[in-house]
Formats: structure tokens, sequence, C-alpha cells
């Protein structure tokens, strides 16, 4: 059972080798830099979309001396990314204030603070509020939204795109939502759901600094990104969470069987949950709820246990099984540790010995 993680555990590398850990990053130690914007290219191959540089920053009192290059490093900016998100990390000395501008940004943001403070005003907000170590925040990129940084500030920005959270919605409602989502902006990191998004948080940053990172693996990548959106659908308070907490219909074996024949043919390719819903013909909630009654298991865990059976399939059978690191791969399993602990666990022996007794293997001339 997982424990409360520390929020400081949620924290980018502040350096690192671009190649390792997919992390691109700007020092800044003239604070005229942070203002105008001039490091954005820095950051690339990450926040290439034309709409982030709507996002402004401005240094708040203090007098500092702008236009001038100190020996230390003053602000800096991290970027990377996962399949469809993108994700920053902010670090500053001093406080900072961050400002969306007219047009405003389509996506929206999640947030965890890990040094520091924020404080949050924007369109729609019940009350300005902050956020801090037990607090995370989520909001849409709205003009005229505000966030002021504390001196010696520190967080993790996650930003998804609107059409990600709309296609899930969808998938949930069986129909498109007659409105954008509108979440509460204030995640509580003690409670039992604020837990389960943060346990997502702290994965994928581990993964964004990890040799093995599923980052390079579209399947992992669609994987994560639906594990991420949903919870914060179901979990965090919206505008549609009472329509997603009404029962949903009841789904019969047949639909179940179309699902698992869709997610057999396709365990080599990115899969999201509403795609299966799609071709089974149901909601991804009605989804969910049939193969918990009848097959005792998860819509999720279904996709895994396929793309585990292919591939012991091509180590144990296949006349041209390569090594089992490029064969897992293939699968989304970028880890070898962990995609190796699953599979004994799975079938009782490992993946080096199934392809060892590969019979065509062993009829290759040495």
């Amino acid at each position: 059972m997982f424990g409360y993680l520390p929020v400081t555990d949620i924290v980018l590398p502040q350096t690192s080798d671009d190649e390792l850990a997919k992390i691109r990053f700007a020092h800044l130690r003239d604070l005229s830099e942070l203002e105008s914007g001039v490091y954005w290219p820095r950051l690339q191959p990450y926040f290439i979309k034309p709409y982030f540089r709507r996002l402004t920053y401005r240094l708040m009192g203090r007098g500092l001396p702008v236009g001038k290059k100190h020996e230390q490093v003053l602000s800096t900016r991290g970027a990377s990314g996962l399949g469809d998100l993108d994700v920053a990390y902010i670090k500053d000395r001093f406080s900072t204030v961050m400002s969306i501008g007219e047009s405003g940004l389509p996506d929206y943001c999640l947030t965890s603070v890990t040094q520091g403070g924020l404080a949050y005003r924007g369109p729609g907000a019940k009350l300005a509020g902050g956020s801090d170590k037990t607090v995370g925040l989520i909001y849409r990129g709205l003009p005229d939204t505000h966030l002021s940084a504390t001196d010696d500030h520190e967080r993790l920005a996650i930003w998804i795109p609107a059409r990600s959270m709309e296609q899930r919605l969808t998938a949930l409602l069986s129909e498109p939502g007659k409105q954008d989502v509108a979440f509460d902006h204030f995640v509580d990191w003690g409670t039992a759901p604020g837990q389960g998004i943060r346990r997502l948080l702290w994965l994928l940053t581990e993964e964004l600094a990890s040799p093995h990172s599923f980052a390079s693996s579209d399947i992992a990548c669609r994987s994560f990104t639906d594990l991420l959106v949903y919870a914060l659908l179901r979990s965090q308070p919206n505008n549609y969470s009472a329509q997603l907490g009404r029962p949903a219909g009841s789904v019969v074996p047949r639909v179940i069987r179309r699902a698992e024949e869709f997610i057999r043919s396709r365990a080599a390719q990115p899969i999201a949950l509403h795609e299966i819903a799609d071709a089974a013909g149901c909601s991804v909630r009605s989804l969910q709820l049939g193969f918990r009654q009848f097959r005792n298991t998860t819509p999720t865990a279904a996709i895994r246990q396929a793309r585990l059976e292919a591939v012991r399939d091509i180590l144990a059978f296949g006349e041209d099984a390569g090594s089992v690191t490029e064969v897992a791969h293939q699968y989304g399993f970028t880890n070898p540790g962990r995609f190796s602990g699953l599979y004994k666990a799975t079938f009782g022996i490992s993946p080096a010995d199934d392809l060892r007794r590969n019979p065509f293997r062993r009829q290759r001339p040495r």
C-alpha cells in the first residue's frame, strides 16, 4: 500500500544530461532575460506551441538590477514533455508574477509547489487563494490569470491540452460535454484523491530523470496521460462531478469480448481507453464497470496483460525473436528491470529463460 510521499520528492533535477534526462534548462543570471522571454528557444524542442509565449513573467519589488548579469543563477526554467503533456520546472530566487495575456491559452495546468508559496488569481475563481507544499493548483490558461510566487520559490507545472481533456470527458459521458471542464482550483494533497494524483506526478518526474524513461514510448505515454486525466476528472471536483458520479449503464459480456479483441489487435500500438470504448460500443465508465464485473480487472490491466502475452509469444515461439529488451520496448515496456519482474510474476518464468527455450532460437546455426 502506498504511503504519503513528501511533496519535496516531486522535483526535477536542476542540471542534467539533456539526452539522458530529456529535460532542457535555461539558467538565467540576467533578469531582463526572464521578463523579455528571450530564453524560450533554449527550451526547444519543448513548449514549441506559439501560444505558450503568452506566458509572461514580471519581477516584484526589491529594486533588483535588471539588465545586469549576476554571478549566481537568479532564475531557472526547465522544460520537458511526455506525449501530449508539456512539463515545466520553475525556480526563482526573487518574487515573480506569471501572467497570461489577452488571448489566453487553451490548456489546463496542474501545479505542484515544492518550495515557497504561490498565490492564484484568475477568472472563475470563487476566491483568491494560495498553493504551497500541502496544496496543489489546477487552472485553465484563461486571460487575466495571475500567479504570484514568493521569494525562493520552486514548482512543477504540467500543461494538459484541452483536446485531451475533452476526449476523455466525452469517453466518460458517452457524449460531448456541453461546457468546458471547470475544476475547483485547489488540490488537497492530504486527501486520498489528492495523494493519488500526486503519486502520478512523482512517477512522471522520476521517469523524466530516468535513463529508461517511458517518455520515448508512445504506448506508455498514452497510458500515462489516460491515468492522469481520468484521475483528475474523477477525483478533483469539477462541473461534471455530479454527472460522472451517477451509475454507469450495465455492459454485456459481448461488449467486453469486443474490447478484448480490440486490445489484442492493437497491443503494439498506443491505446487510449476512449478508443477501446468506441470499438466496443460503450462509454469508458461502462467499459470499466464491465471489466470489473465480468473479468475482475480493469481495462488498463487488460492492456498490460495483452502486451505481456504478445511479448511472450514472440520470446517463446517467435521465429525471429530479437533480444528481450528489443521485444519488450516494442510493446511499451521501457524499464528492463520492472518488465522482467512483471513478466516473471505473471508467467512464473523470466523472459530470458523463455527466449533461451525458444525452439527456433535453438535451431539456429552457431
